[in-house]
């Protein structure tokens, strides 16, 4: 699963490990998981004027980057909700979705946030650098 602050660095750095991990998701080598909640907050923190600056793309070029990660990704309907789990309510529903989704890892660049309650359920919440490193070991 791929929290949103991991998409952002993926949209404003295309050669970075977020990238990466993007990249397999769109070529069908990891299944990402989504809901309805993400992907709106996907869409509401992608198309702030900062990251077009930074990135050099498009309102369209994003879009299209999540209008393909919505399409090949596999819906999950939270049906549990295990509230409260940390700070931050956006990181609930995330954690939420991994959790219902049965999510091998959450990847993020917030692990401090992450890390402890995605852990109390077996899910290791992975910076994308350290994830593509397990992943290329067999380890996801």
């Amino acid at each position: 699963m791929l929290d949103t602050s991991a998409l952002i660095s993926a949209i404003r750095s295309g050669s970075g490990a977020a990238a990466e991990v993007v990249r397999l998701v769109a070529l069908g080598k990891l299944t990402l998981l989504l809901d309805l909640k993400l992907v709106c907050e996907y869409r509401d923190v992608a198309m702030r004027p900062e990251h077009f600056g930074a990135s050099g793309m498009t309102v369209e070029d994003t879009q299209a980057v999540i209008d393909l990660l919505e399409a090949v990704a596999q819906p999950v309907l939270v049906l549990v909700r295990h509230r409260p789990l940390s700070l931050d309510p956006n990181d609930d529903m995330v954690l939420d979705l991994a959790i219902n989704g049965n999510a091998d890892a959450i990847v993020t660049n917030n692990i401090k946030d992450f890390k402890a309650a995605a852990e109390r359920f077996g899910i290791p919440a992975l910076l994308p650098r350290a994830f593509l490193t397990t992943f290329k070991a067999g380890g996801h």
